[in-house]
């Protein structure tokens, strides 16, 4: 399997750097392109290629079970690389918003890949199987998340941000060539590897609800969180980016030594959304700086335990066959509760204070929890009546 998953693994952590790097210098970007460009403008760019992304993530899913999940995974990166090309090359204002257009429309590299993943597993293999590699999929988006706006931020001193983009179409470009080199798989028609999805999981708009309200508290949390620092104290910017990175560094060094159980996916969730709504209420409720870092720290656990939790139910409920439609459209949830999260933090923080965000994470993660526990609710047991009392 290892054979499959590193080639996988490699090109979409090409993918999810091209594609997670550059938003952050969204107001660069524009200052050059367009220097007298709103304010606002930059939010709404930013979170753009994310809602384009919701809006095709489903329909994506179903032509990759219907015509093969490797080619929609060549589908996203010669979609991104395309993007990116344009958006190097953009003369215009309208021109780069066409560019993040396809971007978005022609994304969704995660979802691709987890479906292209799940048609990987013959009978013999066993749910947990998937549910790992599902983990390290999110490992390398993780890794994604924490190296890119570093290595692109120091690149900004070589040239124009715009530039950049002409370059890191190619990253996406060797995806594409990696890809290339993957076995095939069968279109949904000739699958065999359909999964039975355990009696407990079968409240599949229960855990999209879980999967909406857990992204859209973790990325209300996202975009004012330096500003946030700012207010506590710190001054460094090394510093609030480094905190700001902290609970992916947590990820990203305990997912090798952690371990989840496929038959008891609650345990971990539920744990995990716990653990997640204290930290982002410590957050909320501090005004000292020695507690962020380890509040930052029992995020990222929590995170960890969550994110392995929906694993384990996904690894139950994604087949083979149906395996394009089911990432799709839990892909396309989170990227609406993400789309949700970034527009709200904006109107928590003017309207209220830069604790806020932080607030409206608790809420949200408790509800999650509330979900949860709906979801995986044990089955309730048929009265037994006595044949001698009939």
């Amino acid at each position: 399997m290892m054979r499959v998953l590193g080639p996988v693994l490699a090109a979409h952590y090409l993918a999810a750097f091209t594609a997670l790097g550059m938003p952050v210098f969204m107001p660069r970007v524009l200052a050059q392109l367009a220097p007298h460009a709103p304010a606002w403008l930059a939010g709404a760019l930013y979170v753009l290629p994310t809602i384009c992304t919701a809006l095709t993530a489903t329909a994506w899913g179903r032509l990759a079970d219907r015509y093969g999940r490797r080619l929609s995974l060549l589908r996203a990166q010669a979609g991104l690389a395309l993007g990116f090309t344009l958006a190097g090359f953009a003369p215009n204002l309208a021109w780069f918003v066409v560019a993040l257009v396809i971007q978005g429309t022609c994304g969704g590299s995660l979802a691709a890949a987890n479906a292209y993943l799940a048609t990987q597993f013959g009978r013999e293999e066993t749910q947990g199987s998937l549910a790992r590699a599902l983990d390290w999929t999110q490992f390398s988006a993780r890794l994604a998340m924490v190296s890119a706006p570093a290595l692109l931020g120091l690149a900004m001193g070589w040239g124009a941000a715009q530039d950049l983009y002409r370059y890191l179409a190619l990253l996406p470009l060797a995806a594409f060539v990696v890809t290339l080199a993957l076995p095939k798989d069968p279109p949904s028609a000739a699958s065999v590897t359909v999964t039975r999805v355990a009696p407990a999981w079968r409240d599949w708009s229960g855990l999209l609800t879980v999967q909406f309200l857990f992204c859209f508290a973790m990325v209300v949390t996202f975009p004012y969180f330096v500003p946030y620092a700012e207010r506590l104290g710190i001054a460094h910017d090394a510093t609030a980016g480094l905190l700001y990175s902290l609970p992916h560094l947590v990820y990203l060094v305990a997912l090798p030594w952690w371990r989840g159980s496929t038959v008891s996916p609650q345990r971990p969730l539920l744990i995990g959304l716990a653990m997640f709504s204290v930290a982002c209420l410590i957050q909320a409720w501090t005004n000292t700086v020695p507690w962020i870092a380890p509040a930052r720290c029992l995020y990222g656990a929590g995170m960890l335990l969550v994110i392995g939790g929906l694993n384990r139910a996904l690894g139950a409920r994604a087949g083979g066959g149906n395996a394009g439609h089911v990432f799709g459209l839990f892909d396309a949830c989170g990227k609406w509760a993400g789309a949700l999260g970034g527009l709200a933090a904006g109107g928590l923080v003017s309207r209220i204070d830069l604790s806020a965000p932080f607030v409206a994470a608790t809420l949200a993660g408790l509800a999650a929890v509330a979900a949860a526990a709906y979801v995986f609710r044990p089955p309730k047991r048929p009265l037994h009546v006595p044949a001698s009392d009939t």
